[in-house]
């Protein structure tokens, strides 16, 4: 996001069965020697992506046969305004309203273009229903081929404007949500270069700007902060941002005050991960955290949301999605330095803590309009799918005899992830069918096994054809403990 944004490959080696990291459990074998032998347990789903273009456009040609759609940004800026603002309140939004009244400067159109390649990709394949193409691809395509093409017409190098920034940052996120990750991480980095060069981690760069351009860049700063550490966990990428200013803490004359309590609430929770965890992730820190460091973690992440909190479903979505995303991470890393044990006191040190996630989790969904949930794209199916497919690896080797009381629901969350991650093409396409096979690949988990054909959604959002009755049944398995 931001997640949504953040982001569809995982590149990483995929162990297939759990009980092979715990085969010679934390009580029999050293930390040192698991840390060599386990590996990053992100799932590999590259293989189901399609070949890159080669050009620096979005296919290898320039826009072939391409219709015009300028005739969408006056709906492109509504849709942004209404289903995207709220997690990327990033642009002033009376001044770009104004400057589609006018002749634009090329860092404008810049801006401009960018931000409908990234509304209208976000667009779709969604339910949200809104006047517009046939095809939001198209127009999302569109859109980024004009705004490459701006970029080639005047010195976006020495485009020394929050604009620019912003708009490699949009551009980085159409394109991940096109499955294009080389260009979205390049572009990626693009913004993260140009907001250093502007100075945006630097608080003393702040002093003197008006109010509404300094809040702007501060957002700005604290996105690229946020995307920039998701990558690093989903790609293993190194970190850049070091130093930072301080937090965003007013709003635009026109927001309402969810925007920014929901924006510093999805900054904090990224926030806890400092660099010393991104570099035990990337197994590049010196020394080893302990088990205090990451069951504190644990803690910090499990904490509810003030219940009188003003936010709005979309921000609720991005939110509690992440909050259970990153407690994954936090017990993957844990693992990976060996510190968990089928006994320990704290559940999050256990090899069971995935299945509490993974409910957790169900109970989110659950609580959401299936909107609030797909405007996020590809990046928030992709946290979705990463807690699926790590709870399916635990019920195989710890087995699946959950009592429904020990986290207080009833439904079953497999069924639950695999409706959620086929609610567009692209996302049914990467992750439900992806979890889907998996699961009717381990014999342990007999509940789940299922031609991927028999996943048909109706009109009504309900699925037939078999994928009903593939979710019925009783958990079977063993018990890890803890």
């Amino acid at each position: 996001m931001v997640s949504t944004f953040i982001h569809t490959v995982l590149s990483a080696h995929n162990i297939s069965r759990i009980d092979q990291w715990i085969s010679d459990s934390t009580d029999a074998i050293s930390p040192t020697l698991q840390q060599q032998r386990w590996h990053p347990i992100m799932s590999e789903t590259s293989h189901s992506l399609p070949d890159e273009p080669n050009s620096i456009f979005t296919t290898d040609q320039f826009r072939p046969t391409s219709p015009s759609y300028f005739h969408l940004i006056p709906t492109c800026i509504d849709l942004f305004m209404q289903h995207i603002y709220p997690i990327m309140p990033l642009v002033h939004m009376p001044t770009l309203r104004a400057s589609i009244t006018r002749p634009q400067e090329m860092y404008e159109k810049n801006l401009l273009y960018s931000l409908c390649a990234l509304t209208s990709t976000h667009m779709s394949g969604k339910s949200i229903l809104a006047p517009g193409p046939p095809s939001w691809e198209a127009a999302g395509r569109f859109f980024l081929d004009e705004c490459i093409s701006v970029r080639q017409s005047y010195d976006f190098v020495e485009d020394k404007t929050l604009y620019a920034v912003i708009s490699s940052y949009f551009v980085s996120t159409a394109f991940f949500e096109l499955n294009q990750n080389k260009k979205s991480w390049y572009y990626l980095r693009e913004a993260l270069t140009m907001g250093q060069d502007l100075g945006f981690h630097d608080e003393s760069t702040y002093a003197g700007l008006a109010p509404a351009e300094a809040l702007c860049r501060r957002r700005t700063f604290w996105i690229l902060y946020v995307t920039e550490r998701s990558f690093a966990i989903l790609r293993h990428k190194p970190l850049t941002l070091q130093k930072t200013p301080a937090f965003p803490t007013t709003l635009h004359e026109y927001e309402a005050p969810e925007i920014h309590s929901g924006f510093m609430h999805l900054v904090n929770s990224y926030h806890l991960l400092d660099s010393s965890f991104v570099d035990s992730w990337n197994e590049s820190a010196s020394i080893p955290a302990s088990t205090a460091t990451y069951t504190t973690l644990q803690q910090e992440l499990s904490r509810p949301h003030p219940t009188s909190l003003s936010l709005t479903s979309i921000q609720k979505a991005d939110i509690l999605v992440t909050q259970q995303w990153l407690r994954l991470i936090v017990w993957q890393s844990s693992m990976r330095q060996g510190l968990l044990s089928s006994t320990a006191e704290d559940e999050s040190m256990t090899f069971r803590y995935p299945l509490k996630i993974a409910h957790s989790l169900l109970d989110v969904i659950s609580s959401l309009p299936t909107s609030s949930i797909e405007v996020h794209g590809m990046g928030i199916f992709e946290k979705i799918f990463e807690i699926g497919n790590t709870m399916l690896d635990v019920m195989q080797a710890c087995g699946t005899s959950i009592p429904s009381e020990s986290y207080g629901v009833v439904q079953d969350p497999f069924e639950i992830f695999v409706k959620t991650l086929s609610q567009t093409p692209n996302s049914q396409r990467q992750y439900a069918n992806l979890l889907l096979a998996k699961a009717a690949e381990k014999p342990e988990i007999h509940r789940f096994s299922m031609p991927l054909s028999n996943l048909i959604p109706l009109q009504d959002g309900s699925y037939g054809s078999g994928a009903d009755e593939a979710v019925e049944g009783e958990y079977r398995g063993r018990d890890c403990g803890g």
